[in-house]
């Protein structure tokens, strides 16, 4: 292959991945995404009041708050760039009318991101003190650590709103609301795509870690310690997402 070749096989590779430099013109390329692909259910101006809002079971998230869910920083904290491309790019799960957005390019995931956060610019500009809630290694799943976990599902009354037997049907759940008075169901934890910012052990210590804002998934950090975390973990991987697969060892 000549140089010539090389070099133009080289900057088209490029323009697929090349994020605009600028921030101003990244924030237009994402107000354009956002108008054409988002609004329909956030709302022009982000406050979760779209078109269909009102039909959907699960309310979409008013961006002008700056609360998000899915998040790998502490309870109270703004979510990392990271956390909010990989929400674009999974969806959100739990029956959600938020979709997976991966078709999009890399570079427009990353515009709309940047357009989103200047729906709630204040909660933004701290960002950058945002401390990330670190994932140790997985604790081996053996008959002890899954015992462990399944008291901790009752000590801290998991059942209360998941069900004794995960299936959301806990006495708590009629009464369930969000921070915006929005009634909520929580997921059926033996249906893994139910499970809002992912079912894989790592997805679950950080929801379990983090909490999910502005709903009735409260922060861990803090109630749990690392290995007491890994346990329940242990446990609602053995008892409901992988019966069998999880088998002590």
């Amino acid at each position: 292959m000549n140089m010539v070749k090389k070099i133009s096989i080289s900057v088209f590779l490029m323009t697929l991945f090349v994020i605009p430099q600028n921030a101003d013109e990244m924030i237009a390329t994402g107000k354009k995404v956002y108008t054409e692909s988002c609004a329909v259910c956030h709302g022009l101006s982000g406050k979760g009041d779209g078109i269909v809002a009102g039909n959907l079971e699960v309310k979409p998230r008013n961006f002008t708050d700056g609360k998000f869910k899915v998040r790998s920083t502490r309870s109270g904290q703004v979510p990392l760039d990271e956390d909010l491309y990989r929400t674009l790019s999974r969806g959100m799960g739990h029956d959600n009318a938020m979709p997976t957005w991966s078709h999009l390019p890399p570079q427009s995931r990353h515009a709309v991101i940047a357009y989103i956060k200047t729906f709630s610019p204040k909660k933004f500009a701290r960002q950058g003190r945002a401390k990330v809630v670190p994932i140790p290694p997985r604790k081996p799943s053996t008959n002890e650590s899954i015992a462990a976990g399944m008291q901790w599902y009752k000590d801290i009354e998991c059942f209360k709103c998941h069900g004794v037997f995960g299936q959301a049907d806990g006495p708590s759940t009629p009464t369930l609301k969000d921070s915006w008075n929005n009634k909520i169901v929580p997921p059926d934890l033996s249906k893994p795509w139910l499970y809002i910012g992912g079912s894989e052990p790592e997805d679950i210590y950080r929801t379990l870690s983090t909490g999910l804002t502005g709903s009735a998934m409260p922060a861990l950090e803090g109630t749990l310690n690392e290995d007491q975390t890994w346990d329940l973990v242990n446990f609602l991987m053995h008892e409901f997402i992988n019966p069998g697969k999880n088998a002590p060892r």
